[in-house]
């Protein structure tokens, strides 16, 4: 299994992992990070300042007394932005650090445990990292400049009515692994919810459309945490692939795909109640019934960073037990090309049958090989999984490609993520990287020419071996749990994804070994080539709004779909003054950042 991860993401590289206890300065004031004293002149565009949030150098920025009293506001957990790659710049340069954090630099915990960062490249933009040269200074950049340590509602509060007056910018970071840089931003606090790991377990749970186990949880636990505890608990929890992302967070805001929505739905249509601050300053719990419907609807599926700061959820959660699974290989080499995409257009000509029971599996595909690394079939044994994928064995039986296949059975679900998803707890995959995704409907996969076009698509784009593509494929009509777990209307999860059975995500390796012009060469690639070729090959599909292209100019109608207007009527009641931003989301359409990074209301 080790060396299958090696190949598909790389050498699992440990190293470089930045301390887990939040840095800052207690009750004294944080000191203006390095960069900005400097970096900024002063904007004396008075009018323009009106319509824009506030960054250092502004005659508008908040003074230090400001920040002193935001500190003592929130008992000295305002904490000032210390980039992870200062080690690798002057005066500050240190080689024996800065060699270990280049190997791990696209390692996620490199980056989820430090306040400020995040791991989008191309929103890091080079401003502080290990791989430009070390007499460059370190500059923040679109890291935030300051961070409030959350521990409650009461912190929360308190920012919100400190960007309010300062008329600065905020973002949300719980792990801050998002390709889409929500959590980046030139000048803004950032509210790190990452320590609020609460956990309480409730045996009967009773409301009007559910009775039985829910779990709640804080909205600092990570996916290899969270299901730590189901395990301790004898449940299952629907969370995420990665070991690293939030539950709580994007994942399920977003909608959050799992190993399990065969079976029990996705994430989002597992939540019970969201407690959540408003961008108004109110403390509330949002349920699918009473005074906040609207906002629970739109938290569940509507995206992050968008309708108010999580501190926690409480969701459903299923009874325990074996686990069935398997991993398919099949590889390129001494295959003639036509013979091996040929076992690839089968492949997704097969998935329909292979999904019918629930199962979920995860697949890498390029031009060295195709490799379903994590199939997932709760409360089914190994021979049973066997059975669900005896077609494509089959076949290729039949044709006489060579493969390598194991199946496997575990006696709960986190010993089943840990064997095909870890090593728990930062499991192997890479998080610097572009992105973008596109559904696939259960339409063109039964349609055999639809099919052989978009495989030859896919072929097509990925040929230059810039990009390559990860596939989950998943039926959320297929039993009796996953069309339990929904109804119409229920959430604000794109449609799209009930229709799907396949989920593409277009992958590009973030190379910091070559000029930045280049990977920018690749960005204008994903978005002006390969997205239209699959959009094309898709007619009426969408894309999953957590695992998309940042620069899809078509992001209201391919993220959210017919749900978008009724989105944006609920943004406007709880967040009128748009404190809260992220790029694609809800209501983002009304600001965009100047020349200088200033986020600025349109019009």
């Amino acid at each position: 299994m080790a060396f299958l991860l090696f190949l598909l993401f790389g050498a699992f590289v440990s190293g470089y992992v930045p301390s887990q206890r939040p840095r800052g300065n207690g009750l004294s004031l944080p000191a203006l990070p390095r960069g900005f004293a400097e970096a900024d002149h002063i904007y004396e565009k008075q009018e323009a300042l009106k319509r824009c949030r506030c960054i250092p150098g502004d005659s508008c920025w908040p003074s230090s007394a400001d920040w002193a009293s935001l500190n003592k506001t929130v008992h000295g957990r305002l904490i000032s932005t210390v980039p992870v790659a200062q080690v690798c710049h002057f005066p500050d340069y240190n080689d024996a650090a800065c060699g270990v954090l280049k190997t791990s630099w696209s390692r996620p915990e490199t980056h989820i445990f430090a306040p400020g960062d995040f791991v989008a490249p191309y929103f890091q933009n080079q401003t502080c990292d290990p791989y430009v040269s070390k007499e460059k200074p370190c500059t923040l950049g679109n890291y935030p400049p300051y961070s409030v340590n959350v521990t409650g509602p009461a912190d929360v509060i308190a920012a919100l009515k400190f960007v309010q007056k300062h008329n600065i910018r905020l973002v949300i970071k719980n792990t801050g692994q998002d390709f889409l840089g929500k959590s980046s931003g030139k000048g803004a606090l950032e509210l790190w919810t990452a320590n609020m790991k609460s956990s309480s377990f409730i045996p009967n749970y009773v409301s009007k459309d559910y009775k039985g186990q829910a779990l709640k949880l804080g909205a600092g636990l990570v996916n290899s945490e969270a299901s730590a505890l189901a395990r301790d608990l004898n449940v299952r929890l629907v969370g995420g692939s990665s070991p690293t992302v939030g539950p709580v967070g994007g994942f399920t805001t977003g909608g959050g795909h799992s190993p399990v929505m065969g079976h029990y739905g996705l994430a989002a249509d597992n939540v019970l109640e969201w407690e959540v601050v408003t961008p108004k300053g109110e403390h509330v719990i949002a349920k699918p019934e009473g005074k906040y419907a609207d906002l629970y609807w739109a938290l569940s599926g509507g995206g992050g960073s968008t309708w108010g700061v999580v501190i926690s959820m409480t969701s459903r959660v299923y009874p325990d037990g074996p686990v069935g699974g398997a991993q398919l290989t099949v590889p390129a080499q001494g295959l003639a090309a036509d013979v091996y995409w040929g076992a690839v257009t089968a492949f997704h000509s097969f998935i329909p049958t292979f999904t019918n029971d629930g199962t979920v599996a995860t697949s890498l595909l390029n031009n060295d090989a195709l490799t379903m690394f994590a199939a997932t079939s709760p409360d089914r044994t190994a021979d049973q999984v066997k059975d669900q994928l005896s077609t494509f064995v089959k076949y290729l039986d039949a044709e006489k490609i060579p493969y390598s296949v194991n199946y496997t059975s575990f006696d709960n679900y986190y010993d089943h993520l840990a064997h095909y998803l870890g090593p728990y707890p930062y499991g192997a995959f890479p998080v610097t990287q572009l992105t973008g995704g596109r559904f696939v409907s259960r339409a063109v996969l039964e349609s055999q020419n639809a099919t052989k076009n978009l495989v030859e698509t896919v072929r097509s784009v990925i040929a230059n071996r810039h990009f390559y593509v990860t596939m989950e494929t998943f039926d959320l009509n297929a039993t009796a749990g996953s069309r339990a777990a929904y109804h119409d209307g229920k959430n604000s999860v794109n449609p799209t994804f009930r229709d799907s059975q396949l989920y593409y995500i277009v992958i590009g390796e973030w190379d910091f070994t070559i000029p930045r012009a280049d990977m920018m060469a690749r960005q204008d690639e994903l978005t002006h080539t390969i997205l239209p070729a699959l959009k094309a090959a898709t007619p009426g599909s969408s894309s999953y709004l957590n695992e998309a292209n940042f620069a899809d100019s078509d992001w209201q109608q391919s993220f959210y779909g017919k749900n978008y207007p009724r989105l944006s009527q609920i943004k406007s009641r709880y967040d009128p003054d748009s404190l809260l931003y992220a790029r694609t989301a809800v209501g983002s359409e009304k600001l965009q950042e100047d020349g200088q990074g200033r986020l600025c209301f349109v019009g």
